[in-house]
């Protein structure tokens, strides 16, 4: 259901000589806001088909999300599209409104499960919308949202594909982590000889060698849906004992997150957007990992192995060169490691991508709110890009594990 709309029409554009001038003005902008998945499907789903976006944004991926945990948490949706011309989407923003704690916050939605946010984008956006433009469509965009206390918008690229999002021209600041992904190109062996030197292929090779000794060694794309749901169940387990092992927040706990990662599989099944794959060695479940495949990008999300039984034959590193393998054999040349700067992904990187979060209070307990949001951010940010200081923390988190 469509909550409102509002015309925006732009001041007209003059050029800066004093002999040339003023241009047409730009196409006006309409924005509606809807509160409801349904009223939107079928706009979005073709325009995530030909839009700039990522995986995050798609329609399967934030209606399962909602399912599964927005809603639990009582996610107010605010599913803004702005429309150009001949009524066609300009930008489609998956935005919601959450109270929690007396205090009304605007983001985006899916929450902590989305390692990249930001509009889907025409192609012509800057066509109607151009660069210096946002702010002003901003301001109109928030007056036909209900009110909230503060807005934090976390964890934005600078560019949605090959376009500037545009969110960039609001006040933002850098995310404590960064994100890195590689280019495979369409030869997975010629990829694999540049990145690994000769010591890392020898211990990769006698690791491999070592668990087919112990028995047939194969690696599973299911594709039933008993075979699927029982992948994903074993891969939460195991990646769930990893973090509460490492003293980290054991996320997969929280009420419905389980249950997105099953779902959305299940949605999406052998060709769809969420891929689930791991290795067996004798029909035990040595590693998995679960992933996004969307646009010629694999989006490298979920990943642990068995420890105790198959560690010391580096599975994890198995099992990921498996699955980039069969990524650029379905066509994925960019294979993303996503968010984080955990030292093994520089091996294999050459993009590093820097995040950005834009925070804005809009009432005075907002502002008290924005205070201490940016202190903790900062101090956030201060101890993940200073070595021995996220070493001696992560030390610390797994001793106070351990206890």
């Amino acid at each position: 259901m469509s909550l409102s709309a509002q015309e925006i029409n732009f001041a007209p554009v003059v050029d800066g000589g004093p002999h040339e001038t003023t241009r047409e003005a730009r196409p006006s902008v309409l924005l509606s806001v809807h509160n409801e998945f349904s009223s939107v499907e079928t706009v979005w789903r073709r325009f995530e088909k030909v839009a700039d976006g990522f995986a995050f944004q798609t329609f399967d991926f934030l209606e399962t999300w909602y399912e599964h945990i927005g809603s639990k948490a009582d996610v107010d949706l605010q599913i803004v599209v702005a429309w150009g011309s001949k009524a066609k989407p300009l930008m489609i923003l998956p935005l919601g409104i959450e109270k929690s704690g007396g205090l009304s916050k605007l983001s985006w939605l899916g929450g902590d499960l989305n390692d990249y946010n930001g509009p889907l984008l025409a192609s012509n956006f800057q066509e109607h919308v151009a660069p210096g433009e946002f702010a002003n469509l901003w301001e109109d965009i928030k007056a036909v949202l209900p009110a909230y206390d503060i807005a934090e918008l976390m964890r934005q690229p600078a560019m949605v594909d090959g376009q500037a999002n545009p969110f960039l021209e609001l006040d933002t600041r850098l995310n404590a982590s960064g994100a890195h992904m590689t280019s495979m190109g369409s030869d997975f062996d010629a990829y694999y000889d540049e990145k690994r030197n000769a010591k890392a292929k020898r211990h990769f090779r006698s690791r491999r060698k070592k668990l087919e000794e112990m028995g047939e060694t194969v690696y599973v794309h299911p594709k039933s849906a008993k075979d699927i749901e029982a992948s994903v169940e074993k891969l939460v387990e195991l990646k769930s004992a990893a973090l509460k092992a490492m003293g980290a927040n054991d996320f997969l706990a929280k009420p419905g997150y389980a249950d997105f990662y099953k779902a959305l599989t299940l949605k999406s099944g052998s060709e769809g957007i969420a891929h689930v794959s791991h290795m067996e060695v004798a029909g035990d479940y040595v590693a998995g990992n679960w992933g996004l495949v969307h646009k010629g990008r694999f989006y490298y999300l979920l990943a642990s192995y068995d420890g105790p039984k198959f560690g010391r034959y580096a599975p994890g590193v198995q099992a990921l060169v498996e699955t980039m393998k069969w990524a650029v054999g379905k066509g994925v040349e960019t294979f993303d490691f996503t968010i984080g700067d955990e030292r093994y992904k520089h091996e294999w990187c050459e993009t590093k991508i820097d995040l950005h979060d834009h925070l804005s209070a809009a009432t005075l307990k907002g502002h008290t709110t924005l205070i201490k949001t940016r202190m903790m951010l900062a101090a956030k940010r201060t101890i993940k890009q200073t070595p021995i200081l996220w070493e001696s923390f992560t030390k610390l988190r797994e001793r106070f594990a351990a206890k």
